[in-house]
Parts: C-alpha cells; sequence; structure tokens
C-alpha cells in the first residue's frame, strides 16, 4: 500500500479568526496522515520502537493553493517514492471534495537507530510493507538548505513548553513552522496572516523541553526567512515563506 488517503471534515477547533484551518492544524493532519499509513502496514510508532527505529523530519516543501475552510469535507493522502541509504522522500497533499489539490508537499526524512541515537540505513524490513513505491505529485527535487539573510533581526526568545513535545521527546516539527509565522505577523514590519504560497522548512537540530528557542528573522530575494536557534547560535530549524510560483 504505497499510496494513503483518508477522509476528515474541517472542524471548529482546527480553524483560526477567518474560518480557514490554521497551518498548525494542516501540518498536524500531513502528520497524522503519514502515522495512520504507517500503522496501516504494520510499522505503528510502537512498531518501530520494538525495533529500535524512528522516522524524524528532515525537510518540507509545501506548496499551499488554498486553506481548507470550516466544514469543508478534504481527502488527506500520502505516498512515499523513495528510499536511499538513510533517507526516504514522500508526498503528501490535500484534495477538496472535487478533487482539486489544496496542498502538494514533498518532504525529507531520515531513518534513527533509537538505541546509538544516530541515523542509520533504512532495511529492506521497513520497506516491504509498502509494496511499489510511486511518486504521486512529480513535484520538482526538494533542496534541503535554506540560505539565511545577510541581516536578520531578533524575534526574541521563548522557552519550549510541554505541549509542544511529541513523542520523539522533542519540539514537534510542525511547532516550528506555526511560532515563525507568529513571528513574522507580529513583527514591526508586518505579514499578512497567510493563506497560499510555499513554505520550506529545514530541520537540523532537535529542541526539548526546557530548551530556550531564540528566533530570529530577515528576508532574501523577496521570501521572509525565520531561524529558530538556541541561544549559541545552533540553528534548530530554518522556515522560508513565499510565493508559490507554479501556483
Amino acid at each position: 500500500m504505497a499510496m494513503y488517503e483518508f477522509q476528515e471534515r474541517v472542524r471548529y477547533s482546527e480553524t483560526d479568526e477567518r474560518g480557514r484551518m490554521t497551518l498548525l492544524s494542516v501540518l498536524n493532519a500531513l502528520q497524522d496522515c503519514s502515522t495512520f499509513h504507517l500503522k496501516d502496514v504494520g510499522l505503528s510508532v510502537e512498531e518501530l520502537r520494538k525495533r529500535g527505529r524512528s522516522w524524524l523530519l528532515s525537510a518540507w516543501d509545501i506548496r499551499i493553493l488554498r486553506l481548507p475552510e470550516l466544514y469543508e469535507s478534504i481527502t488527506i493522502g500520502t505516498s512515499p517514492h523513495s528510499f536511499h541509504g538513510i533517507l526516504a522522500h514522500r508526498n503528501f497533499w490535500i484534495k477538496d471534495s472535487r478533487e482539486r489539490f489544496l496542498l502538494r508537499a514533498e518532504s525529507e526524512w531520515f531513518s534513527l537507530d533509537t538505541e546509538r541515537m544516530r541515523p542509520a540505513r533504512v532495511k529492506a524490513e521497513m520497506l516491504t510493507p509498502f509494496g511499489e513505491m510511486r511518486d504521486v505529485l512529480h513535484l520538482p527535487e526538494l533542496v534541503r538548505r535554506i540560505l539565511l539573510p545577510d541581516q536578520l533581526y531578533d524575534g526574541g526568545s521563548f522557552p519550549v513548553m510541554r505541549q509542544q513535545i511529541d513523542s520523539n521527546h522533542h519540539v514537534n516539527n510542525a511547532q516550528y513552522i506555526a511560532l515563525s509565522l507568529e513571528l513574522l505577523q507580529d513583527s514591526p514590519e508586518g505579514f499578512p496572516a497567510f493563506s497560499r504560497g510555499r513554505i520550506r522548512a529545514e530541520y537540523q537540530k532537535a529542541a526539548r523541553f526546557g530548551d530556550l528557542l531564540c528566533a530570529r528573522y530577515g528576508e532574501r530575494e523577496g521570501k521572509r526567512i525565520v531561524s529558530i536557534q538556541n541561544p549559541e547560535g545552533e540553528v534548530f530549524c530554518n522556515v522560508e515563506i513565499g510565493e508559490d510560483p507554479e501556483a
């Protein structure tokens, strides 16, 4: 089962003051989709834990044409399509009731040996359950690295809260993007509420409960960039927000 989809209806608790899904809710839906997929092919979070393995997100490239609205029926889907060494790539999408894409995304993941706490090659037993791989979206090749502007402004510091921690015992990947959008909207320069465009995220280091997230932001080639770091300047996550030239 290389391709997986499930149907959903947008809940009030998932929307913002405009009645649209928040980006955090959208990212959570994508994450839920891959988690359900793994469960249904016999590689649940619990099963992987028994095997001493985990999948961790390395990068996102998300193209959003429109955010789903309150009450709207949507289909959320995913399809892993390539594995090489320690890395895997997955398509994600959200479609409306007429099968039109609202969101298309490419993602990069790496396999972690949770006993040695180091990246590990993907074993054949972790691939076989998916069957034949399929690249559903045929998006451009994902570029992981995000180049930072020459000048970055201080966006403040935020302690990691328990509600931001997931089962991997570190800050969930969606939280960094949500924090970045919040920061940009509250910045003196101003940034309109996100409704469409392209979001890239590059994950470098995992933040844990008790860490301090220091946000810095700037602009490069017409794109807004947020770098979330620790007090020593080590990067947890870089986020780039801009227009999607293919939209």
